[in-house]
């Protein structure tokens, strides 16, 4: 026997016993699992069909034919690994359907994150990881001690900020562990662009229309609020590291902070005027969801052939062409089109450079199966007049380009101070800190892709930045607490499961290359799973329970009692927090006798209008005559978390009432509130509460002549504000309707249910900054066009809803109207919050007013009737013109940027105490 032979029949001879012993271990670990009985027998036949007859068996198609036996061992070991994943979700699957519930992670009972101590951490590190998700379970599974921690919180003067810049994948989970177990004196702020985050790994399979928008992207805003992190809605622009300060664009002042920390995403590189040369990048992902929706939206206007090129071999955009192919061609079939799409994938070097040679043979035969066309040793140039150049002279057609090639970081990381890698990535070392150019940057850390971990370089990989995420969350709160910082290993492989856009995958591990659907069941188990503990997942968190009811005494009122201290906890913000109409009229009328109406020296002064409008009018005399002004008074406490747009919002909401009656606004007087704590985070709330409120009070010409600070529980912030009016006959007032009028709405109406969801974390992102953008708008414009209309009667409407306010109209006008309840502009989610059960705390004072109303039962069980008697903060104008000129006025309002509309008409004089009928 020669030498070869004989080496070939050893190897042969030790992989049997090999896979002899493999299996053993596989039966042993079989027994001691609980899946089917079925799903057991699947997942042995896969890795005797898949991992140990190509032991002996190797083939072309996944590379195996290619490897030594060893190395073909080591496979088997890569898939029974995989399998062991397989395993769990059959699990979970048999779990599910056993007790009839949806949840990854709830069903099987494990911490997503369980693995990674073992992976990424040594030695005494590996206990700190563990004893972290131990506490992270327990808290999970006893709320109840959550709740002490947040109350413990709640006590503490905050006297640290930790700043988070980016909502990243290592990010979301510092916030998810944030929500359970707060540091007690550390106030956490969330900078970031976006309200919502796309998941990379779902990217693919929303492109092959397997996952709705909602599905792949986490909600920033709704994690913010459950881990009770103030949510700041802007862009960096740089970080002072001597000041420690974040820098924000626009007007905003700069953050402070005393540790940082730094999880964005990566900018395109690609050639400046992409848009116009027809280029789609990629990156930032957040903003490729739109672009895409976009390009679907041109596809019933194809015709004949359509060439579409995907520049980029690695494996987004192998993913990328392989969905956008499937996508398209099944798009083009639904629509009967004749249009043929051909899709191409350009890569400058070989394909899936970073995955194993298995995984490229699998791909580049997925390729060709899907006719999509590879180009490889490209290297693009640029693209113009819809061709790309590459550097050896050719050129490649194209009629839309998708540009998937390696990010690079925002411009301002490289000129900030902190070291970067050849790349521009920021330098890590294994605890994630952040180093100076020579100087001490404090505690600085990073995570993610904007990482690069030095002597630990990783493929940007969003498996790297989730795993990073503990990391983070250990070193950041040990940081906070002056605790040792544990050690970051990452791990030497990785799995890569690339979506083919038809419901398989191709799986890379090692020296490992697989192909089949059960392998896209169990990515989308993963990604799934992964999402749901973020959203779907977070824990409820209960609210402090109210004194024992023995304590409240017997019989109804101590019913009532009861009832009140358990709301006590939710109560709003915002208008949600002004006392009920009826409350505020009572209590008036009984001490009518004792107020004032007029000054004692009338010849100086005479109040024109007094309580019950808008604002008061107040005529001062003087030698040559006299001058009218205009004075009110609004404040409330805080009901959003980002002091600035607080600021923003309480001065336009002051500033309406002025504007509702036509008065120019001159000057506003503060009063401020801010919660306790060291007097350098005291200085940083005022200034961006103040800074806020400046912005929007120079915006209308008003000027800030003076205020008064306190110490509060929580932030809060009012404004008293004076105007000038030219006359009084030039004011728009309450009591003007007339029959025959116009209603018109200037601001949709929500704003009370959606802060109401928004306290407890059940509001969405896009919902919330949708109704702060119109909230930071002034009324004065839309007055403005009003008043040029022939408007004589306007209020504002705020805490008393829709209904409240234009029953004051209607009572002192002596007028009936009529408003058609699908005319009403809501805000986005409004409807969906009530439906959740949720409502503002004022709505029950204000549905005392239904009386008023005349609907019918089909009305009044519309889901957006509610919405009526919803309190608003800085809501619109309601207002009345003539009817010919009603819908010219709400043109001009609409192209003016407001979501203004016809809502109904004066009908007729008054004959009864119902004044409003509300309609379909």
């Amino acid at each position: 026997m020669d030498r070869l032979a004989l080496w070939d029949w050893r190897a042969g001879h030790w992989a049997a016993l090999g896979s002899a012993g493999l299996l053993s271990v596989w039966a042993w670990k079989a027994a001691a699992a609980s899946a089917p009985l079925s799903a057991e027998w699947r997942i042995f036949a896969t890795l005797w069909r898949e991992g140990f007859l190509r032991v002996f068996f190797p083939r072309d198609e996944d590379g195996t034919r290619y490897m030594g036996v060893l190395e073909r061992l080591k496979r088997v070991s890569e898939l029974r690994a995989v399998l062991g994943l397989e395993r769990f979700h059959q699990i979970d699957l048999a779990k599910q359907r056993k007790r009839n519930t949806v949840g990854w992670g709830k069903t099987a009972g494990t911490h997503h994150m369980q693995h990674l101590p073992d992976l990424v951490f040594r030695g005494r590190d590996r206990r700190i990881a563990r004893a972290a998700l131990q506490r992270a379970a327990q808290l999970f599974a006893e709320p109840q001690r959550c709740l002490q921690l947040h109350q413990e919180w709640d006590r503490t003067p905050i006297f640290q900020d930790l700043v988070l810049v980016g909502g990243g994948h290592s990010h979301v989970h510092v916030l998810r562990m944030l929500g359970m177990e707060p540091v007690p004196g550390v106030r956490v702020t969330l900078v970031t662009r976006d309200v919502e985050t796309p998941y990379s790994g779902m990217l693919p399979g929303h492109i092959a229309g397997l996952y709705t928008r909602e599905e792949c992207h986490l909600d920033l805003n709704i994690l913010a609020r459950f881990a009770r992190v103030r949510l700041v809605h802007a862009s960096v622009e740089g970080i002072d590291l001597q000041k420690k300060r974040v820098i924000l664009a626009g007007d905003r002042p700069p953050l402070s902070y005393d540790v940082l920390s730094i999880n964005i995403g990566s900018a395109p590189k690609v050639q400046e005027d992409a848009g116009e040369a027809g280029v789609t990048p990629v990156k930032p992902i957040d903003g490729f969801g739109a672009r895409w929706d976009a390009l679907l939206r041109t596809v019933p206007s194809w015709q004949g052939e359509r060439r579409l090129l995907v520049v980029g071999g690695g494996a987004g955009g192998f993913e990328l062409a392989m969905s956008i192919k499937a996508r398209l061609t099944k798009e083009l079939a639904a629509l009967e089109s004749s249009a043929v799409v051909h899709v191409a994938l350009v890569s400058r070097a070989t394909l899936l450079p970073q995955h194993t040679s298995g995984a490229r043979a699998l791909a580049r035969q997925a390729l060709k199966q899907k006719g999509i066309e590879l180009i490889s040793g490209c290297d693009v140039s640029h693209a113009e007049n819809g061709r790309l150049y590459c550097h050896d002279g050719r050129s490649l057609h194209y009629d839309d380009c998708i540009w998937c090639t390696q990010g690079s970081p925002q411009q301002w990381v490289g000129t900030c101070g902190l070291r970067v890698d050849r790349e521009g990535f920021l330098l890590v070392d294994q605890q994630l800190r952040c180093s100076g150019n020579g100087q001490d940057v404090g505690p600085v850390f990073a995570g993610g892709d904007i990482a690069t971990v030095l002597d630990h370089p990783r493929p940007k990989a969003g498996v790297f930045a989730v795993m990073a995420g503990m990391v983070l969350w250990i070193n950041l709160r040990a940081t906070l607490r002056s605790e040792k910082l544990v050690t970051y290993w990452p791990q030497q492989s990785f799995l890569g499961l690339l979506n083919l856009g038809d419901g398989s995958c191709i799986a890379s591990r090692g020296s490992l290359g697989a192909q089949g659907e059960w392998l896209w069941g169990l990515k989308d188990w993963i990604d799934r799973r992964w999402m749901w503990n973020y959203c779907q997942g977070l824990p409820e968190m209960p609210t402090a329970e109210p004194p024992a009811s023995a304590a409240l005494g017997s019989g109804r009122r101590s019913g009532e009692l009861l009832s009140l201290l358990r709301k006590s906890a939710m109560r709003c913000g915002g208008c949600g927090a002004k006392v009920g109409a009826t409350t505020l009229a009572q209590a008036m009328a009984r001490c009518s006798s004792y107020i004032p109406r007029q000054p004692e020296r009338g010849e100086k002064a005479q109040v024109v209008v007094g309580a019950g409008d808008d604002a008061a009018v107040v005529d001062f005399f003087h030698a040559n005559g006299k001058i009218s002004t205009v004075q009110s008074i609004d404040f409330f406490r805080s009901f959003v978390e980002d002091p600035f747009v607080m600021g923003q919002v309480a001065a336009f909401h002051a500033l309406s009432d002025l504007e509702a009656m036509g008065a120019s606004a001159l000057s506003a007087m503060a009063l401020a509130q801010v919660p306790f704590a060291m007097e350098e985070k005291q200085e940083e709330d005022l200034v961006q509460l103040m800074a806020g409120a400046s912005l929007a009070l120079k915006s209308v010409g008003c000027a800030l002549v003076g205020g008064h600070t306190c110490e509060a529980k929580e932030l809060g912030l009012g404004f008293a504000v004076t105007g000038t009016l030219d006359s009084i006959s030039e004011a728009m007032k309450k009591n003007l309707l007339e029959p025959g009028e116009s209603l018109i709405l200037t601001k949709p109406l929500g704003t009370g249910v959606l802060f109401a969801a928004d306290m407890r974390a059940k509001a969405r992102g896009p919902w919330i900054a949708g109704a702060l953008k119109r909230m930071v708008c002034s009324n004065g414009v839309a007055a403005k066009v009003l008043r040029a209309k022939g408007c004589v009667a306007c209020t504002d409407v705020t805490g008393f809803g829709l209904i409240g306010h234009l029953l004051e109209m209607c009572s002192t006008s002596q007028v009936e109207v009529s408003v058609s309840l699908q005319k009403v502009p809501v805000y986005p989610g409004a409807v969906e919050c009530l439906q959740m059960g949720i409502e503002s705390s004022l709505q029950a004072a204000n549905v005392r007013l239904r009386r008023a109303v005349i609907a019918t039962d089909q009305v009044r069980a519309d889901p957006a009737f509610p919405l009526l008697f919803d309190p608003q903060t800085s809501g619109g104008l309601l207002a009345s013109v003539p009817q010919n000129r009603a819908d010219v006025c709400v043109d001009q309002l609409r192209l003016l940027g407001m979501d203004a509309a016809v809502i109904g008409s004066v009908t007729a004089a008054c004959t009864g105490v119902q004044l409003i009928t509300v309609t379909e």
